[in-house]
């Protein structure tokens, strides 16, 4: 069955609509994320993700993640993780490679570094709550 424009159109609509609060965050990217965390504490950041700076770091190296990439939008739950994105935490924590995860969890390797980026958002969101307002005055 093919999917029509106007089909097209509407799922379109949809994301807009459903992910509009966070759209800002696609001008952000993993470099500029990573500085911004950077200015913040060992605690500040554990207490979002139980994570160490440099364990973020290196997640990223492990995880072929790009400092170009962007953030993602999709985010569903403010700075909490949902149940899926705990899964996929549980595994990095525990060391997993970028092949295990995928295989573990059953999806693709672009997935499981979407998830990673959800990460780094939720943690960069955590971090400055008021980081909309900040991107809506510049």
């Amino acid at each position: 069955m093919k999917t029509g424009l106007k089909d097209k159109v509407e799922t379109n609509d949809y994301y807009i609509e459903y992910f509009k609060d966070w759209l800002f965050l696609t001008d952000i990217n993993i470099e500029t994320a990573l500085k911004m965390i950077k200015h913040k504490s060992e605690s500040e950041i554990k207490s979002i993700i139980d994570l160490s700076f440099d364990e973020i770091e290196d997640m990223l190296i492990k995880y072929d993640i790009k400092l170009t990439d962007k953030l993602t939008c999709e985010i569903k739950e403010g700075i909490k993780l949902t149940d899926r994105e705990k899964d996929f935490f549980i595994l990095v924590k525990k060391g997993y490679t970028l092949k295990e995860i995928s295989t573990e969890l059953m999806v693709t390797r672009p997935v499981v570094k979407k998830n990673i980026n959800i990460f780094i958002t939720k943690l960069l969101l955590g971090l400055y709550p008021d980081l909309k307002e900040q991107q809506h005055n510049n």
